[in-house]
């Protein structure tokens, strides 16, 4: 059982030693790089409260308040719920009080506003049952029952089961450290992914974008200079695209077949008239994605603080048996993405082939 604060943690709080003692175990529950456990606020630890915030709030404050959001979340994160209820609980449900919490538990880390923890079955708990089950049942009834569909929603919230994810990176092949670790991490995995690479990093590094197709991965157009397409004339998007596809065959002796745009522009049907046209003389298909990790915002990665923000993506694509998972090329991802993929498995995904 997780002990409540005395007093807030963090930025300008309280930050009594056994509180701030209580929150570093916390973090370091969730962490992979450990925090060094001290009876004073460090900076680490403040960055660490304000990365974990940047999920659910539009302006972190680096605080944990006494039975705040911050600390309904973060303790909803660490604990782990018992692998099954002994009873249904929501409408109709038996709703016996350690059943009722733990539903609690596994809706806060789904949800972007945590629910007020109980051992009583609210009426804001039903209403959260039936929006979870409008997504898969033609008649939600608002009780999760053991076993049940509702149950097995709710505990793997991405709904993976039977479905499979393409892995793809945006704006390589520079910079070529992070690209080389995230190369070495699929190869570890045995997965192949799909790399938008932009024509004027392929003539700088071209060694690279070989080595990318040589590893069995597809090589894609992600135009030259990174440019709103959406914005040019149809002989700017042709130049673009053609330069980029010459790049790509003289430095790794393949052709691509896809053409994602710089910032998706133009990108989702109604396809932008001047890409569709050049994309069909060049015998390319428009490619957006699916998840959008957001990765590039901070904390950069695909770490556990962007994680329930990307299982909601999913929870909102049932329908859909294969998605396209856009990342980029970044340090952050590559730092983050072999604990990402297990996090994919975890969530029942298989990964498809490019």
């Amino acid at each position: 059982m997780i002990r409540s604060l005395t007093g807030s943690v963090g930025e300008n709080g309280k930050n009594r030693p056994d509180d701030v003692r209580a929150v570093y175990a916390l973090f370091n529950r969730l962490l992979s790089v450990q925090l060094e456990v001290r009876d004073i606020c460090s900076t680490e630890l403040i960055r660490a409260i304000r990365e974990f915030q940047q999920d659910f709030m539009s302006r972190p404050d680096g605080r944990i308040d006494v039975d705040g959001r911050t600390w309904k979340k973060l303790t909803a994160a660490v604990e782990v719920p018992e692998t099954e209820i002994s009873g249904s609980v929501g409408q109709g449900g038996q709703n016996r009080s350690r059943d009722v919490r733990i539903i609690y538990g596994l809706f806060n880390k789904i949800l972007s506003r945590p629910l007020k923890v109980s051992d009583q079955c609210t009426d804001e708990l039903i209403q959260a049952i039936r929006d979870l089950q409008k997504g898969f049942l033609s008649r939600p009834d608002g009780r999760v029952d053991v076993g049940g569909r509702t149950w097995k929603r709710l505990t793997t919230p991405a709904g993976g089961t039977g479905k499979s994810v393409l892995l793809s990176f945006d704006d390589g092949p520079a910079p070529t450290g992070p690209l080389h670790s995230i190369l070495d991490t699929l190869d570890h995995h045995g997965i192949k992914a799909e790399f938008y690479v932009l024509g004027q990093e392929v003539d700088s590094h071209p060694a690279v974008v070989k080595e990318i197709a040589k590893r069995g991965h597809a090589v894609q157009n992600h135009s030259y200079t990174h440019p709103n397409l959406a914005k040019g004339s149809r002989s700017f998007v042709r130049k673009e695209l053609e330069k980029t596809q010459q790049s790509i065959k003289k430095a790794a002796g393949v052709t691509p077949t896809k053409i994602r745009p710089p910032y998706g522009a133009g990108g989702w049907s109604p396809y932008d008239r001047e890409l569709a046209a050049v994309a069909k003389e060049l015998s390319l298909s428009i490619q957006n994605w699916d998840i959008d990790t957001e990765d590039w915002k901070s904390p950069q990665g695909v770490g556990p603080s962007k994680q329930a923000m990307i299982a909601r993506q999913f929870a909102r694509r049932q329908n859909q048996v294969e998605l396209n998972v856009l990342m980029h090329v970044l340090q952050g991802t590559a730092d983050d993405l072999g604990d990402f993929i297990e996090q994919l498995k975890q969530w029942g995904f298989s990964f498809a082939q490019p």
